[in-house]
């Protein structure tokens, strides 16, 4: 899970620090640098999952062709090349970030570690790195920069010094091993050392894998999609048509899964999803009313608000516990209704589950759920992060806004629900009119 992130020269972002909460939630204006948070965090973990010294692939723009999936599903982001995101008055790029990796299970004393980097990113190649892992208060911190001597790092567990390798890529470093004063070690202790290094080397790229993201754009734009003949690896694919392919091929393949939409879905829309395989070759996505004499019809007939649903709750029932959502517009074409149940199912799914959202929103019914189950008790102030965005002459401003136990943000929030009410205000005046 993220603690802190701070962006330095990227798009309109000059210094913008956040500090993250079990629930973050960015709102602003369009244009204010919200999606940039996303977007900087993308483009990290894929240059770290190519293991690369790049931060904008050099060949941007190009399409592979592979099929049915029009760009590899590698691919999250695509911004251009580096001098499209590099601020006009910056030399580079600088991200921190903080976050906390965990194990899943105990190996070799280590449950969970604290991980920090800085990264420096010049003409498209990362320059230098330096940053620390704290496991259970043991602590080794690693440095590099480029054209100088890299010298790894040392962790001590117990009687066990494990090497932190450090790479000159963004995966920053890798397992380098480890050295043991007793030299007859059962085999079974030898492997848990060894899965213990490859842990501790993968740490930084870790936490990279631990963010998903949920696009703005989402949804079934036809009555059916190829069957690719495998479960796809990922839903988190770079455009509006590979995400709506892989998506019903992975709820075609998964039954459990389905089922668990299905119910997600009854809840919030009175429908299910099925599929029927047509010809051998596609699938057609139907939805069916939970009512006794509700028909079938094709889901991409239910309606623009209902097939941006399955979109979003397919990604959160992949995540794992400890895990990041980085949610773009949950309200869009949803029912001012139906925007406050998916928020309220988010919050539930999130405690639940435990796991991180972040989430991007204009919508005051998302944000009203949110303070409301601060003001119900279900939430404490601590749980949520909420910044407010705006844009000052190309910079980015970002403000931490308090909320308290009451779910009332202190400051309140400028050009948010003063619009509802400015409406408001202006409809009064005219039924006043003779």
């Amino acid at each position: 899970m993220l603690k802190t992130i701070r962006l330095k020269n990227f798009k309109l972002h000059e210094d913008t620090s956040i500090e993250a909460a079990p629930i973050t939630v960015f709102i602003g204006p369009n244009n204010s640098g919200k999606s940039s948070i996303f977007q900087a965090l993308l483009l990290l973990r894929q240059a770290a999952s190519r293991n690369d010294r790049l931060l904008c692939e050099s060949s941007a723009g190009e399409v592979p062709a592979q099929q049915p999936y029009q760009y590899s599903p590698q691919r999250a982001v695509d911004l251009g090349m580096f001098e499209e995101v590099l601020r006009r008055t910056g030399s580079d790029i600088q991200v921190e970030f903080s976050g906390i990796v965990h194990a899943g299970k105990p190996v070799g004393g280590m449950d969970q570690a604290f991980v920090s980097a800085q990264l420096r990113v010049r003409e498209n190649q990362l320059v230098s790195h330096a940053g620390s892992v704290d496991v259970s208060g043991a602590k080794t911190a690693w440095e590099f920069v480029q054209g100088t001597q890299i010298k790894n790092s040392l962790l001590r567990l117990g009687s066990v010094q494990f090497v932190l390798q450090v790479l000159e890529t963004f995966q920053l470093t890798g397992p380098g091993g480890y050295h043991s004063d007793n030299l007859n070690l059962p085999p079974e202790t030898l492997l848990q050392y060894n899965e213990t290094s490859q842990r501790l080397g993968a740490l930084p790229t870790a936490l990279f894998r631990s963010m998903h993201p949920i696009y703005a754009l989402r949804g079934f734009e036809e009555w059916g999609y190829p069957i690719t003949g495998f479960p796809p690896t990922s839903l988190e694919l770079l455009t509006l048509h590979d995400r709506a392919i892989a998506l019903p091929n992975a709820l075609a393949s998964d039954r459990r899964l389905k089922e668990r939409l299905s119910e997600q879905l009854e809840g919030l829309l009175k429908i299910s999803i099925d599929f029927e395989v047509v010809a051998g070759k596609k699938l057609k996505v139907w939805a069916k009313g939970s009512s006794n004499n509700a028909g079938e019809t094709l889901f991409v007939n239910e309606g623009t608000g209902a097939n941006q649903v399955p979109f979003i709750i397919v990604p959160v029932l992949l995540t794992a516990p400890n895990e990041t959502v980085l949610l773009s517009e949950p309200e869009a074409h949803l029912h001012p209704k139906r925007q406050c149940e998916l928020t309220r199912m988010l919050l539930t799914v999130a405690k639940k589950e435990n796991i991180q959202f972040f989430i991007e929103t204009h919508s005051e019914h998302v944000l009203h759920t949110i303070l409301n189950a601060v003001a119900r008790g279900e939430r404490s102030p601590a749980d949520v992060a909420l910044y407010y965005f705006q844009n000052k002459n190309g910079i980015a401003e970002v403000g931490k806004r308090e909320i308290n136990q009451f779910g009332q943000v202190d400051g309140g929030l400028p050009d948010f629900f003063e619009q509802s009410l400015a409406e408001l205000t202006d409809y009064l005046k005219a039924l006043s009119k003779p």
